[in-house]
């Protein structure tokens, strides 16, 4: 009996055993999007974006200008994959429709070391109309100094020191448009 039980037992560990040892590789390919006011260049969010793996990151548009009421789409164009949706109003305010949340800036963890501000001719400007408006004189310093001390970017931008650093101007209201309510995306690719 002793025997019967023994074997019983072998039996249903050695049917326990699941060798599975297939690992699901973790997706590396990586877009950081930061949210920074226009005007006090305070950062006000952000969220990472996944995708699958490509060996290059350029933006497109489609942008749809607005008599009362239009739109702009960007999208992770080798992948034809969307990183950003909003409309624009013309005498009102739009609003952003991707990504419909970002996670608050008390979700992002800070360093007590920022990074210097990067070669100026790595930041690229999303050019989605030839009338798209940008300032004349973009302070690249200070949209820097607002995200430079997130461990993400530092991540990031650690894994790719060459990668581009894209900011595109959202300014869901035209016409008398209203700056308080205009932000600067940050397009950082790992």
């Amino acid at each position: 009996m002793k025997n019967i039980i023994y074997i019983l037992f072998l039996s249903l560990i050695c049917a326990c055993n699941t060798d599975d040892n297939t690992v699901t590789p973790e997706q590396t390919n990586k877009v950081l999007l930061l949210k920074v006011d226009f005007l006090t260049h305070q950062f006000e969010g952000g969220k990472e974006l996944t995708f699958s793996e490509s060996d290059s990151f350029t933006i497109s548009s489609t942008y749809n200008p607005p008599g009362d009421f239009g739109d702009i789409q960007l999208y992770y164009s080798e992948l034809n994959e969307k990183i950003f949706d909003g409309t624009i109003i013309w005498l009102g305010l739009g609003e952003r429709a991707y990504p419909d949340t970002l996670n608050t800036t008390e979700t992002f963890t800070t360093t007590t070391q920022t990074l210097d501000l990067p070669e100026l001719d790595l930041f690229e400007i999303v050019a989605y109309d030839p009338s798209a408006f940008y300032p004349e004189t973009i302070a690249y310093s200070n949209i820097w100094n607002a995200i430079s001390n997130l461990e993400a970017v530092t991540n990031f931008r650690n894994s790719n020191p060459q990668g581009k650093i894209n900011l595109f101007l959202y300014t869901p209201s035209v016409g008398i448009g209203n700056p308080e309510q205009w932000d600067w995306y940050v397009y950082i690719k790992n």
